[in-house]
């Protein structure tokens, strides 16, 4: 039986792979490019970008600590190529206990209303949609993962869902792999397309006897 979304449940607003490239090119800052890396790739909430210590992060393993919340499942996560390099070029001259946050201002660890901030400004300078929240990119590496391939039971480990229920509506937003079968459909013999050419005729389904 097919896992449906909860009832209402609205579908979440992403942004595209070439969306996601221009908000990191209008990044300068190793900092803030460290940050919203993580946040992109393991889709996490501005909460637990918080929760994150210089020693959750193990460059030498490739290994990130994630600790979810809203009862998500705590996990260690294997760190992107592209994120492990981020995080060494942030961490170049930067001395951090290992109980430190992982993030800091200029008075103390980064708080929530700053990263909301910062990730408006850049947004508005990259020229993406208005309606693109933090929250944003919990979405579009969900989304991304299924266009990559990934099987909902992957992205629900990946974001840390309890219920593979919540990871299942976005099956409902991504479309490069339902394109991919239309494609194929397209030219199947068993299915009609009113106004083309006719064409051989389909071969006679097996009787029904005959599946017994």
């Amino acid at each position: 039986m097919p896992i449906l979304p909860w009832p209402g449940q609205q579908l979440p607003r992403y942004l595209t792979q070439p969306e996601v490239l221009r908000f990191f090119a209008a990044i300068d800052s190793p900092r803030d490019r460290a940050l919203f890396a993580l946040m992109y790739h393991y889709g996490l909430r501005v909460g637990e970008v918080l929760l994150l210590t210089r020693g959750d992060v193990d460059l030498e393993r490739r290994r990130l600590l994630v600790r979810r919340l809203k009862r998500g499942v705590w996990s260690e996560q294997v760190l992107f190529e592209a994120t492990a390099a981020i995080l060494s070029a942030y961490f170049e001259g930067l001395s951090l206990a290992p109980a430190a946050p992982l993030f800091r201002g200029r008075f103390g660890p980064l708080k929530r209303r700053r990263i909301q901030a910062l990730f408006c400004r850049y947004r508005d300078e990259a020229g993406l949609p208005p309606h693109a929240t933090t929250h944003s990119f919990r979405h579009s590496i969900a989304t991304h993962l299924l266009d990559a391939g990934m099987s909902l039971e992957f992205v629900q480990d990946h974001l840390g869902h309890q219920s593979i229920r919540s990871t299942s509506i976005y099956a409902r937003i991504t479309d490069r792999h339902r394109a991919a079968v239309f494609e194929k459909l397209q030219s199947s013999p068993w299915i009609v397309q009113p106004g083309t050419p006719a064409a051989t005729p389909a071969p006679a389904a097996a009787p029904k006897g005959d599946l017994l």
